[in-house]
């Protein structure tokens, strides 16, 4: 892009949203220029942070007036890549619009500003004894809301209140083309035409722009408790967690995490008393005497893997979920990891997880898994530095196949990230057929392909390596 047109798009965007919304500081660019991936970063042309749907239907119709690439952003947690700019692209910062807009406690909906964050939302719920439920695992205190629609996120509550997707009743949207518009409804169920509303839900921006979200709700659970088990091998611990994802319908958290990762985390000072092992981390909901039905049918399926609970006295099973990438990526320095979240279905897992941590154990390569377990769900991750680093090139070709093999398996390519820069090389091996589909849909909505173009499906179907 020349240094005129750069200044041309920038001129336009001052005009219609007033100087002040549109940020070119070297500190603004350079944070807008990454999220939490380990990918290239790559800086904007300008962030902007509109503070309402005009603001981004006049971005949105800057950029088409100008033929500038739009890249939507929340806080920057993407794990592969969703929020990284595409080159020369105009970055829209949510973080503004974080208002809650309307609260109906009665209908248990709530309306939001994309940029209000899910920490902070459930905060402002808690007196109404409702709550948001899919959290965001280790990113819950600064992954925004319109973040979460746009990559269908979930957490470690998703075993028993499913993704973002479920819970997402409407949107307000800025196409590609420049229209705001409005797609799904309050009420609960609508038979009026096509569901624009879920094609928003996980495109990751490709689509347009998301400026509200509405909201359903979950009662805040009567009680809940929360315990681990220690297992002597991976494939141990994966069985036992199908079992009780399967049977025990008071699961709402069932979390793995092996004894390489377990391994990082005790040498952290306040985590030093955790056991070697692999353990399984459970949250059970419900009413009291429920949770307690519930954990004592863990236990029993636990004992018959081999699993032994562990001591109340050990730390917080979801402070330890937050340091997990943390640690992880730490003893990755310099150079940080490869990552896949891919998922297969739970009779499936302990050959799949057994075969992985097998193969790279043989190869001399270190590789840290932990996740989702009870939906399928893990995290692989692959140092590039420390103990144990593969090269690039090998952990992308790990990452590939850890993919592939979960799709041939009957699983998915990405369970909770998305596909951003990091899957879209093998998306096509999911959908082969609807692959074509999702662009011509992408080309509808977005027809110049402004639209964070080079994430999750290319227009003409090639993938440049960035």
């Amino acid at each position: 892009m020349s240094v005129m047109k750069r200044g041309s798009i920038i001129d336009a965007l001052r005009d219609a949203l007033g100087p002040e919304k549109v940020l070119t500081g070297p500190a603004d660019l350079l944070a807008a220029s990454h999220d939490e991936s380990d990918m290239k970063p790559e800086k904007p042309v300008c962030v902007c942070r509109p503070s309402c749907a005009k603001d981004a239907v006049a971005i949105v119709r800057a950029a088409l007036e100008h033929g500038v690439p739009v890249t939507a952003r929340g806080a920057g947690t993407s794990l592969e890549g969703s929020s990284i700019p595409t080159p020369n692209a105009v970055v829209v910062d949510f973080s503004t619009m974080d208002q809650v807009i309307e609260s109906v406690p009665e209908e248990q909906r709530v309306t939001v500003g994309p940029g209000i964050v899910y920490d902070r939302l459930n905060r402002l719920l808690r007196q109404s004894g409702l709550f948001f439920p899919p959290s965001p695992g280790g990113s819950a205190d600064v992954a925004t809301i319109g973040g979460m629609v746009s990559t269908n996120a979930s957490g470690i509550y998703a075993l028993k209140y499913g993704g973002t997707r479920r819970w997402v009743s409407a949107l307000e949207v800025v196409t590609g083309r420049g229209d705001l518009m409005r797609v799904g409804t309050v009420v609960p169920k609508t038979t009026a035409g096509f569901d624009l509303k879920d094609l928003f839900v996980g495109a990751e921006g490709c689509l347009g722009l998301i400026t509200g979200i509405t909201l359903r709700l979950a009662p805040v659970p009567h009680a809940s408790r929360k315990g681990g088990f220690l297992f002597p091998d991976v494939a141990a611990a994966c069985a036992a967690a199908s079992e009780m994802a399967a049977y025990i319908p008071e699961m709402a958290a069932l979390e793995l995490t092996d004894a390489d990762t377990m391994d990082l985390l005790r040498a952290i000072p306040s985590f030093a008393s955790l056991p070697k092992g692999h353990a399984l981390f459970i949250e059970v909901h419900g009413r009291a005497e429920d949770c307690e039905e519930g954990f004592a049918a863990a236990e029993d399926v636990a004992g018959e893997h081999l699993g032994i609970q562990l001591p109340d006295e050990i730390p917080d099973p979801w402070e330890l979920r937050h340091r997990m990438t943390g640690v992880i990526r730490e003893a990755a320095q310099p150079d940080g990891v490869v990552r896949t979240d891919c998922a297969v279905p739970l009779l499936s897992l302990p050959g799949f997880v057994s075969d992985a941590k097998k193969r790279a154990m043989q190869t001399g390569r270190g590789m840290y898994v932990f996740g989702h377990v009870g939906l399928g769900i893990l995290h692989f991750l692959m140092p590039l530095g420390g103990t144990g680093a593969w090269s690039k090139d090998e952990a992308l070709r790990e990452k590939a196949r850890l993919g592939l093999a979960a799709v041939e398996a009957g699983g998915t390519v990405s369970g909770e990230h998305g596909i951003g820069l990091g899957n879209r090389e093998i998306l096509g091996a999911e959908h082969p057929v609807g692959i074509e589909y999702m662009r011509a849909i992408k080309s509808y909505f977005d027809p110049a392909n402004l639209m964070n173009p080079d994430k999750v499906v290319i227009a003409d179907g090639r993938h440049p390596r960035r």
